[in-house]
Parts: C-alpha cells; structure tokens; sequence
C-alpha cells in the first residue's frame, strides 16, 4: 500500500515538473508593436542622436558603437516573428570597425550604414502597416 501511494505521489510530482519545464522556443513578451514603441524607437532615437555629428575621438566612437549594437540587439528580438529583418548589425559593424581605427575612421560609411537602417525599417513598416510611422535618418 506504500508503495502504491509513494508511486503515485512520485507520477503526479512528476507530471507536475513536466508542465512547468520552458517551452523549447522563446516566446514574445510583447506584440511587434509594444516592442516597436519601448524599446527599438527609443534605441533607434538614441543612435539618431549619436549621429547627429561626426564622432570626435575615441569615447564617442564608442558611444555610437554602444548605440549601434544595442540596436542591433534589440533588432534581433525581431527574429521571434516571421517578419524579420537585419540592418541594424550592419550599421554596429561598421562602427565596431571606427572604433577600432578612431583616428583614421571614415564616418561617411558609418552615415551610409545609418541611412540604410532607416530605408530597411522604412521597408518593412510600409509591408506590414499602412499606419506604421516613418523613420527619418536626420
């Protein structure tokens, strides 16, 4: 009779545990839209701010470069939906790659990288939503 009741204490717990394991993919917190709002706008705005003059030194190339890989990681939340898009690590690279030559960096290559942050994101608003903002690289 123990033993029974140990077996059938041990099946429930057992049970138990299993429907509280994580599901094997990750799930989104927030709608696309949430997500747009807290978090990738105020990233995109940061960086936009970055860019409004030409990195001096060293510092403030690696202040954009925070910005731009913040972006891009945030970016890649967007991965967890079937609309994904990559720009954003394009524009991270290229200022990993000023950062790294500070005081020979071309930042017209870091500004084209930028631009087509905005063009990608512009793209994929226009696909998904007639309302969606447009985002401006200025």
């Amino acid at each position: 009779m123990r033993a029974a009741i140990c077996i059938g204490i041990l099946l429930v717990l057992g049970d138990s545990a299993a429907a509280q394991e994580p599901s094997a993919q990750p799930e989104p917190v927030l709608e696309t839209g949430e997500l747009m709002l807290l978090v990738i706008k105020p990233a995109y705005d940061e960086l936009r701010r970055a860019m409004a003059a030409p990195p001096a030194d060293r510092q403030q190339w690696a202040a954009l470069y925070q910005k731009a890989a913040r972006l891009a990681e945030f970016e890649n939340l967007i991965l967890f939906r079937p609309h994904a898009r990559k720009a954003s690590m394009a524009m991270a690279s290229a200022a990993l790659t000023a950062l790294a030559n500070a005081s020979t960096a071309n930042v017209d290559e870091v500004k084209k990288a930028y631009g087509d942050v905005s063009v990608r994101c512009n793209a994929c608003h226009r696909a998904m939503s007639r309302e969606a903002p447009r985002i401006t690289p200025d």
